[in-house]
């Protein structure tokens, strides 16, 4: 089945999140990761093709980090100028199959999350544990954060109320008013990395010559690139990407990259998630960093990767302008 299935898009975000009867489940103590690429499609908006996604769920703190990306960058604004009221949607449900999606049948609980391309629109979630809990309004649960880099937008949000919920399927998608009859979703299951395989044992010879223990994989080692001094004007929002490798022996845990900000600068998320690296793979986290008035004309960031009791440090220069003239 093709994983970009163009649906019928109902007018409020839980209709537009289409899936199967829901199974009972209960989640354990993990945190679930999925991903889904499609082919550009040119009958619909290039700000509105949602081309891969990336979800990750975490069941003991309720987090929830969607990474959504279209073919062209969202626009606020529309070709007349005007407000773009196109919406990014993106939903964890447990269905009794994933990618066969069915019109009118909502899995529950469900979790919801919805944005507007608008400027200054804000992200919203919903939980409905029943259809007959689900919120009248979008916004009932509160603000969740984007995160915008070009191409890709990052929804995230976490909550107590969102965990252990046995989240097994992520669904994305676009509404554009533009084309009201139709949208593209991407719907991927979300499941526990599997664990690095265990090494081959050495076959005996008979007789053995000598007896020798195989050798034990190095553990996992994370490593952050090493950045150059970033030149900032006060109170304008900057884009940061931050690569992260697994530079060990072994696949890592998930974790966390933690920006510490000194006085006068901010930053947003504080504390991005890092999925499972295999051994030599990499992540590249987005963040958006901006200087106040109290900033001084040099700021350093420290930067702490961690995730299963091994962490990575290193740091991010800040350079203020004002005018225009690089201070050193």
């Amino acid at each position: 089945m093709n994983p970009a299935r163009r649906l019928l898009v109902p007018t409020t975000l839980i209709c537009a999140l289409l899936v199967a009867l829901a199974l009972a489940a209960t989640a354990s103590a993990e945190i679930r990761v999925g991903e889904k690429t499609a082919a550009p499609d040119p009958s619909i908006a290039p700000e509105a093709d949602v081309i891969a996604a990336h979800a990750e769920y975490d069941s003991v703190t309720g987090a929830v980090v969607f990474q959504i990306t279209t073919a062209e960058a969202p626009r606020p604004l529309n070709a007349k100028g005007e407000a773009n009221e196109s919406q990014m949607l993106a939903g964890l449900f447990n269905p009794r199959n994933c990618i066969a999606t069915v019109i009118g049948s909502a899995a529950y609980p469900l979790l919801a999350l919805r944005t507007e391309y608008a400027e200054g629109a804000r992200t919203f979630w919903e939980l409905s544990e029943t259809p007959e809990s689900t919120p009248k309004a979008p916004d009932t649960e509160g603000p969740a954060t984007k995160v915008s880099a070009g191409v890709t937008t990052t929804l995230s949000m976490a909550a107590p109320k969102a965990a252990n919920q046995g989240f097994s399927c992520a669904l994305v998608g676009v509404y554009d008013p533009s084309e009201p009859a139709e949208a593209k979703l991407l719907a991927f299951p979300i499941a526990v990395p599997p664990p690095p395989a265990p090494p081959a044992e050495t076959p005996k010879t008979s007789p053995p010559a000598q007896s020798v223990a195989p050798a034990a994989p190095a553990p996992a080692a994370l490593s952050i690139a090493r950045s150059k001094p970033l030149k900032l004007k006060e109170g304008k929002w900057k884009t940061v990407k931050v690569k992260v490798t697994n530079t060990g022996g072994s696949a890592s845990a998930p974790g966390t990259l933690r920006l510490k900000a000194p006085k006068g600068v901010t930053v947003k998320p504080e504390a991005p998630r890092l999925p499972a690296l295999p051994v030599g793979g990499s992540w590249t986290v987005s963040t958006q960093v901006r200087l106040t008035a109290k900033a001084k004309m040099k700021s350093t960031i420290a930067l702490t990767a961690a995730g299963g009791g091994i962490t990575a440090r290193g740091s991010l220069v800040l350079k203020r302008q004002d005018g225009g003239i690089d201070h050193e």
